[in-house]
């Protein structure tokens, strides 16, 4: 039995999450043969409406927008998921799409459970010193200190 059969995915469709994505493909040489593809919407995405400028706009118009935008955010984010599903599908991967609404940090733990996955992929983005003095707060980092299952942790590699 493959060491790694169910991977999950947690993707928030950044370029840190790409290049995990290149990862569970390496994994298919491994045995790789189910991803779990994860996107977790935080509450403050519907919250708060996302416009080119939103100072141009009064606080009524706003509001009477919110509707369309968590309609248009849900609508985007399920079409990036599907993408990546039949791009995941390509390389023969069976794959699982779950989107959820919640903090990330405890949804991607919660879904690893409920999934009984092998391993968590997930991207990691370095803090600079601001950020690690204040300890603010890294999804990557959380789900390594509460995950049941080991956690594959994917940097972005600086060029030089």
């Amino acid at each position: 039995m493959p060491l790694f059969r169910k991977v999950l995915y947690p993707t928030d469709f950044s370029e840190l999450a790409d290049i995990a994505k290149e990862y569970i493909k390496k994994l298919k040489e491994a045995g790789t043969e189910e991803v779990v593809l994860l996107h977790v919407i935080h509450p403050l995405e519907f919250s708060l409406p996302q416009f080119d400028d939103p100072f141009a706009l009064d606080v009524a118009t706003i509001y009477a927008h919110i509707p369309e935008i968590e309609k248009a955010i849900l609508e985007s984010h399920e079409r990036m998921l599907k993408e990546i599903e039949k791009e995941l599908s390509s390389f023969g991967f069976k794959v699982k799409r779950i989107m959820t609404v919640g903090d990330p940090k405890e949804e991607i733990v919660r879904v690893a459970e409920e999934e009984k996955v092998s391993v968590i992929v997930i991207g990691y983005h370095g803090k600079g010193l601001i950020e690690r003095i204040l300890e603010m707060g890294s999804t990557a980092k959380a789900v390594i200190k509460n995950a049941k299952c080991p956690v594959l942790v994917v940097k972005k590699v600086e060029e030089e």
